[in-house]
């Protein structure tokens, strides 16, 4: 599937939400000025409004493939918000063996690493694993899918996932995969793109290294998804946090950020952005 959008939907949806958001408890000058941004969209005759953007569909496997030698490129917004909550839960526990499931191109591997955990890095995408080789010698990196982790049980104090979960349609497996993966009393650490973003309309885009953009689709898991799946897996939330977009997070939305910053900080604010959970094995 190839989705072909313009600069001037991307516009006309960030001004409408925002003018939805403040409907009735906003102001008419906010309304006023969210209709005028909408009017002058849309009689604008800026051809770079509407130049059709391609962004085709590719598989996980496909998609990271692609990715591999652009995902660790500075202006990723939703790795920024979510390292904001996902460093000091890192700080706060032990070192021990640590298992990074749909470890990519090692991120958290290398910080794992850092804080003096023995990694074992588990992703399907032989482009990613050979990054995170090249990142984190130290660590160990083999394939495998989140669905059959290719682990003993109980063989870490530590399992992580980050930005995964939302390419897997059924969270049960994968979460059942990390908990067989930890010994009792062992942490589960999740992060992902929150569901809410994902119902806006929020996908795994991303631009290859030939600057062709893609995009690997997410799966929106509402809380309840989550704590059922942890349920039957035996796993105890010990924290949920969901960061809301901070400034740095609309800064590096270049596009909609530069052609309407009012309107999408009032879209947008006050929305989470990005969903962690903190587990405890029983």
């Amino acid at each position: 599937m190839t989705r072909r959008h313009t600069l001037a939907e991307l516009l006309l949806g960030i001004e409408g939400l925002a003018l939805l958001r403040g409907l009735i408890a906003g102001t008419d000058d906010e309304a006023a000025a969210r209709v005028g941004d909408i009017r002058r969209v849309i009689g604008d005759g800026d051809e770079r409004l509407a130049a059709p953007i391609a962004h085709p569909e590719r598989s996980v496997r496909d998609g990271y493939a692609a990715w591999s030698a652009t995902y660790d490129a500075p202006g990723n917004a939703l790795i920024q918000l979510e390292e904001t909550v996902l460093l000091p839960l890192l700080d706060r526990l032990p070192a021990g063996r640590a298992l990074d499931a749909a470890c990519g191109t090692g991120r958290v591997s290398a910080l794992l690493a850092a804080r003096g955990h023995e990694v074992l890095g588990v992703d399907t995408s032989p482009e990613m694993l050979a990054r995170a080789h090249e990142k984190v010698p130290g660590a160990t990196f083999v394939d495998g899918r989140l669905e059959a982790l290719p682990v003993d049980d109980g063989g870490f104090a530590l399992a992580v996932c980050c930005l995964a979960l939302d390419h897997c349609a059924d969270l049960a497996p994968p979460i059942a995969e990390f908990a067989r993966a930890v010994r009792p009393g062992g942490r589960v650490i999740l992060t992902d793109i929150h569901p809410a973003m994902v119902h806006l309309g929020g996908q795994a885009a991303y631009v290859d290294a030939e600057g062709a953009r893609a995009f690997v689709r997410a799966h929106p898991h509402l809380h309840s998804d989550y704590l059922s799946a942890f349920r039957a897996a035996g796993l105890e939330v010990d924290e949920l946090i969901e960061p809301p977009p901070n400034r740095a997070w609309f800064e590096m939305q270049k596009g909609a950020w530069s052609n309407a910053p009012d309107a999408f900080v009032r879209a947008f604010d006050g929305i989470p952005a990005a969903i962690v959970w903190s587990l405890v094995k029983r």
